[in-house]
């Protein structure tokens, strides 16, 4: 895979500037970019813009060949949690509007997709992992499987979903106006993404979780901003959004801190546990067009 020099992402500065060597032990391939992934603190060479303060890698040659061949039973094995996780996203849109049709983009198995239709919504999504894709599709949910642009989509959409999805592809700029090309003039984008300026990314430094080769762009609530406004969005809501997980999927991950002859099995029970859990280190915003 080759690494090629490229302008900021999110404000086309050339003023890159390394600040972590890359400590990837092995060639890169599609087990790198798993939703699960624990490696937390490997990352690709990553680089700040002196002009706006994005930390990113530099430009990967087809990425989405990663996620192409991607498969991540773990996610399947999480789906009641990320689909509680869903609903609580997906409820909070029914605020601002209750109906309408809603595309999910990188939808993966259709969590999302699932919840939407569950509450009212003409819901569909695209993903492009085939074997996620294929998951959804074993659960009749309309997830095709590709990326933006795709003239299958279709357009005049009233809401948009960018959930963690931002920080994975090559073009956050591009996916954007893709995105705004296929929301209709009084649509609705919700987009979640890490906070790379959060208490707890600032505490523990290159070994926060988010912190990983799948992320390829790290953005704080001023580079976001920005990306969004350059695309023609304006942020319309700002919150810190919670999740849900397995007390013994938490364990496994909390155990990536601790040096390995301290690390223990979780108990069984743990797998029955699912708690409710809010680090404020993501952001979820909602935004509408502006041009």
């Amino acid at each position: 895979m080759l690494e090629i020099v490229h302008n900021c992402r999110v404000c086309n500065s050339t003023n890159l500037v390394l600040v972590k060597k890359s400590n990837l032990d092995s060639v890169l391939d599609s087990n790198h970019f798993a939703i699960t992934d624990s490696h937390y603190g490997q990352t690709l060479d990553l680089y700040a813009c002196e002009e706006c303060g994005l930390i990113q890698s530099r430009r990967l040659e087809d990425v989405n060949s990663f996620y192409e061949g991607l498969q991540d039973k773990e996610y399947e094995n999480t789906r009641a949690e990320r689909a509680r996780q869903a609903r609580q996203i997906v409820m909070g849109l029914t605020k601002l509007m209750p109906t309408g049709r809603l595309f999910d983009v990188g939808a993966g198995s259709g969590i999302l997709v699932e919840q939407a239709l569950e509450l009212g919504y003409t819901a569909s999504g695209l993903e492009p992992s085939t074997w996620l894709q294929e998951q959804a599709q074993q659960r009749g949910l309309p997830v095709l499987a590709g990326v933006l642009p795709d003239e299958r989509v279709g357009d005049n959409f009233d809401l948009v979903t960018l959930v963690d999805v931002i920080e994975h592809v090559d073009d956050p700029f591009g996916l954007l106006l893709d995105i705004k090309a296929i929301l209709r003039p009084n649509g609705l984008l919700l987009l979640t993404t890490p906070d790379v300026d959060s208490l707890l990314a600032r505490c523990l430094g290159w070994r926060w979780w988010h912190f990983r080769v799948a992320h390829i762009s790290y953005f704080n609530l001023k580079t976001i901003r920005r990306l969004l406004e350059r695309a023609g969005f304006q942020i319309i809501s700002v919150k810190r959004p919670g999740w849900y997980f397995t007390l013994d999927y938490l364990w496994l991950r909390l155990n990536q801190y601790l040096p390995k002859k301290l690390r223990l099995p979780a108990p069984a029970f743990f797998s029955k546990l699912t708690i409710p859990l809010n680090l404020f280190d993501s952001y979820e915003l909602i935004c509408k067009v502006i041009k």
